[in-house]
């Protein structure tokens, strides 16, 4: 900083913020009124108490003096009375104009020094001290606060007529030069020091008031987008369900779901990501004016608006973000949900909207989706299952059932695999594909797949002790499980715990689970393989990387998926393809089990081509450990 910087800054001419200012308005508005109040109790005395003493006492002045001191006194009550009506005004927020405002203010501070000098120059003539003119400038410059500019040319020009004045009657005494001299030091550093202060408050105040925008900012609006977050967003969709005038048959939530955005922020990077959801959001306020907006997570979106040709806006964004410059193509899918009562809560109505988005993923013909009772019904389903799933794992209503894997050879069983039931006392039986699709959408499935491992460890250990012989059961597991668990360690800890042998449990993977670029992923599975676990690929063939995971992964067995057998006899390509992945897994030093046999001529096709292991209904449903022992006590099942 310049020292003509610091000379602005001390003489308080620099640039002020707008909250400065008007700190400083506020402030002086105040001090204004006090002063104001004050002059105005005083001139009003003086008035009285002149007239009293001049007509009823022992007070002998002249004409010519009671006429100039009453009109003094009035004009300075007058000016006072006129400050107080407006500062009053002013702080009830009636009249705002800074301008009138300071004019009255300024005229108001140059009538009290001029009546001080006035009032002290008749007291200096008759050889009294100059109280009067000290009083009016403490009160305009000290209780009131100006730029110390101000201060020094309107006091130093005060006293400097007030002494020119004074001097030019009766020449100036040394006492009383130094006492005039003393007074204006003292006045004027205490309106810098005054100033200095209120500057001081207006800056901590700013700060302050600047941090509490900034929480403000963060706590209703989301950081990405700049757009409402959904905590703000369901107070204002709270309030607006909540306004008797408002229809809500005429609302929609709608909820969006940007396809492929994740490969965007592979390819581009994360900044590249949060621009093109900069951008997202604005086209939904454009596209929904007098709406509320919110980023929900990720690359979803809320909206709640009115329902007026909402297909049509829905395709419009679909334009406008084919439109974008990437070589990943983008599209959206929205679900939406009108409220049926005012009780419907928007936390609510946007998981509505959500299912009926994700009912329509797979479908790429589709971009649009109205929430219906068969909907409503689904929806229920998933959150009693999340509702009660801790329930159901401490009452022991999910069940491990077991389905026979044979040898192809002999037809007799060499293992099984353990599968989640659940048997619910309310509900009924809940089919897998209902719990487990909802488990892995609101990321619970580790701990159902962990809870399978520990039945699975205690049945073994049960049988064990009862000596019963014992098959290797292979457990299923999920990208999750890798993501949310140290799954090789889980395991092991479950295994020592019920001191069972490894060589009893086969690890299944399914194909889909499998990445190239997911180190976590291999890491858990080279421990596994470092512990000497048998590895499995479930569900081969079922995605569109099969062979890239044989050469990526270190498998001992794949499972063929089901879908290979689907129409098996009138599907003449069925044969080849299945023989040929059973001699390219023989190359690689793997075994194979299929699943779905539900044929004799798939089981004798399968067996003639070389497969070792069968699993399907044609040898036995998954049974429970009840059912299994039985079965296996009556020969229905024969142990290899």
């Amino acid at each position: 900083m310049g020292r003509f910087d610091s000379l602005k800054k001390f003489l308080g001419i620099e640039k002020f913020t707008k909250y400065t200012n008007e700190y400083f308005d506020r402030s002086n508005i105040r001090s204004s009124f006090y002063v104001a109040s004050i002059i105005v109790v005083l001139e009003f005395w003086m008035i009285c108490s002149t007239l009293f003493f001049q007509y009823l006492g022992d007070l002998n002045r002249s004409t010519s003096w009671l006429v100039t001191h009453l009109v003094s006194y009035f004009v300075l009550f007058l000016s006072a009375v006129v400050l107080l009506i407006y500062s009053i005004l002013h702080q009830k927020k009636i009249v705002q104009n800074r301008a009138v405002w300071w004019g009255i203010r300024f005229v108001f501070s140059i009538i009290s020094i001029a009546f001080g000098i006035y009032i002290s120059y008749m007291d200096y003539l008759k050889g009294e001290q100059f109280i009067t003119l000290m009083t009016m400038t403490i009160l305009v410059f000290c209780f009131t606060v100006w730029r110390p500019f101000y201060s020094i040319v309107f006091l130093g020009s005060s006293y400097g007529i007030f002494f020119a004045i004074c001097n030019h009657q009766i020449p100036a005494s040394y006492a009383t030069k130094v006492n005039l001299t003393i007074v204006l030091i003292i006045i004027l550093l205490s309106a810098i020091n005054a100033y200095r202060q209120k500057l001081s408050e207006a800056k901590k105040d700013e700060k302050l008031e600047q941090a509490h925008d900034i929480l403000l900012k963060l706590s209703i609006s989301d950081e990405v987008t700049g757009i409402a977050n959904m905590n703000y967003f369901r107070g204002q969709a709270l309030e607006i369900m909540n306004k008797k005038d408002v229809d809500i048959n005429t609302l929609i939530y709608l909820y969006f779901d940007i396809e492929n955005f994740k490969m965007l922020n592979q390819k581009y990077g994360f900044w590249e990501g949060n621009t093109f959801l900069k951008n997202f959001a604005d086209i939904l306020k454009e596209t929904f004016e007098d709406s509320i907006h919110a980023h929900f997570s990720n690359d979803n979106f809320v909206v709640l608006t009115k329902d007026v040709k909402i297909k049509d806006k829905v395709l419009s964004i679909c334009k406008r973000v084919s439109e974008f410059d990437y070589d990943i193509k983008l599209g959206i899918k929205v679900g939406a949900y009108k409220p049926i009562n005012r009780e419907v809560l928007p936390l609510i109505a946007c998981d509505h909207a959500r299912y009926a988005c994700n009912t329509i993923k797979k479908h790429y013909n589709l971009a649009y989706c109205l929430y219906d009772q068969n909907m409503a019904l689904n929806f229920q389903k998933k959150q009693y299952i999340i509702n009660n799933f801790d329930a159901a794992i401490q009452n022991e209503y999910i069940k491990v059932f077991y389905q026979p894997v044979v040898n192809a050879s002999n037809g007799k069983m060499c293992g099984l695999e353990a599968l989640a039931r659940w048997e619910d006392p309310q509900f009924g039986f809940l089919s897998p594909a209902d719990f487990i699709q909802t488990l892995e959408e609101y990321y619970q499935i580790h701990r159902l797949d962990m809870y399978v491992v520990k039945q699975v460890c205690k049945n073994i250990r049960n049988a064990i002790d009862r000596g019963r012989k014992i098959l290797p059961v292979s457990l299923n597991f999920s990208r999750m499980d890798f993501d949310y668990l140290e799954l090789a360690q889980e395991v092991e800890n479950c295994l020592k715990k019920y001191d069972v042998d490894k060589s009893m449990i086969h690890i299944e993977v399914t194909e889909s689970t499998l990445s190239e670029d997911d180190i976590k992923l291999k890491e858990e599975l080279k421990s596994f393989r470092s512990q000497d676990y048998a590895l499995w690929l479930d569900d081969f063939g079922s995605g569109y990387s099969g062979l890239n995971v044989l050469k990526e992964f270190d498998f001992d067995l794949i499972k063929l998926d089901m879908k290979f057998l689907s129409n098996f006899e009138n599907n003449e390509k069925a044969r080849p393809i299945i023989k040929n992945i059973i001699n390219l897994a023989k190359d690689l030093g793997m075994q194979t089990v299929t699943e779905g046999v539900e044929t004799q001529e798939a089981c004798d096709f399968l067996r003639e081509i070389g497969c070792e292991k069968l699993q399907g209904y044609l040898f036995s449903k998954p049974v429970s450990l009840e059912e299994l022992e039985a079965k296996i006590d009556s020969g229905v099942f024969e142990i290899e």
